[in-house]
Formats: C-alpha cells, sequence, structure tokens
C-alpha cells in the first residue's frame, strides 16, 4: 500500500464522516471533537485513511466512513458489532475471517456488505473491522462457515499509520 495524495479534510467531508460515524456509535465525536488536523490519505488500492491528529482513525473504501480499529478504541460501539469468543480472539488478530462458532453476539440489523468492528467478549475491545458477508437473520440460523471477512485488524499495517 501506497499513499498516493494526502490533504487536509474540508467541513463537508467532516460533517459526512460524523453523519455515518452516528450509525456505529452514539458518542461518535469522541473521534472528531476537538481534533486539531483532520487529513485524508488516499492510498493505490482505493481506500482513504483520515488521519485524526495524525493517527488513522477512520477510513472510507469508495462509500461510507467507518472508524478503524484504533478509531473504534476511542469510542463506545453499540452498533454494527460482532463479538467472538476467547478463542477466536488470536486468530481475528492475525486476519483470520470471522467463523460462526466463534461469534457470541452480534447487532440484530447487520445486513450482508455492512462494515461490522469486531469485538472481544471478555471487555467488548474492538480488535477488528470486518465485512457482515451474511446478514443477522442468516447468522442467527448459521451453524458454520465463514460471517465476517476480517479488513483491518490490531497489529496490521494501518495500526502504526502516521
Amino acid at each position: 500500500m501506497k499513499i498516493t495524495r494526502k490533504y487536509f479534510a474540508r467541513k463537508k467531508s467532516i460533517a459526512r464522516m460524523k453523519a455515518d460515524l452516528g450509525k456505529v456509535s452514539k458518542n461518535f465525536e469522541a473521534l472528531l471533537d476537538g481534533a486539531g488536523k483532520v487529513e485524508m490519505a488516499e492510498t493505490d488500492e482505493g481506500t482513504t485513511y483520515v488521519l485524526v491528529d495524525g493517527e488513522a482513525a477512520i477510513f472510507s473504501q469508495g462509500g461510507g466512513y467507518f472508524p478503524t480499529v484504533r478509531g473504534a478504541l476511542k469510542i463506545d460501539v453499540d452498533r454494527a458489532f460482532v463479538t467472538v469468543d476467547r478463542g477466536a480472539v488470536p486468530f481475528v488478530t492475525n486476519g483470520a475471517d470471522v467463523m460462526r462458532p466463534g461469534i457470541v453476539d452480534f447487532d440484530p440489523d447487520i445486513k450482508e456488505g455492512d462494515l461490522v468492528v469486531i469485538r472481544e467478549e471478555t471487555h467488548g475491545k474492538p480488535i477488528g473491522i470486518g465485512r457482515a458477508l451474511v446478514g443477522a437473520e442468516e447468522m442467527k440460523r448459521q451453524k458454520e462457515g465463514k460471517s465476517v471477512e476480517n479488513i483491518l485488524y490490531v497489529g496490521d499495517r494501518i495500526w502504526n499509520l502516521e
């Protein structure tokens, strides 16, 4: 991944980020309010990362904005989440997709294709960001197989992007 363009975010972009982040958490303002610098970093892979005071806190992949793992750690994720059991944590933090047997809880409003925060069961802390491969109704019925494609995770190449 290579950053192809970097520039300061406009007020219109920040307003859109706030609207999109409101779908993930009721206290999403914690990511952007009071920020000194909000920069956009476009990559050659088509993903745009939003650096809030130098830290990659938000990203966009051709659609709306969503928190990165670092961003999700700063807010109370109460929507768009999947919680995995302790046994799944080492696999998710190494980039593995989330398999149905490891899921212990999820937002009942998830639709196929939605971005979700992957949380660990013990403390509810975000450990990854993924894309739902099935909706919540299918996830309830599913007994095995992949449920969430892992996109970002703790310690990946975006973790220390500045």
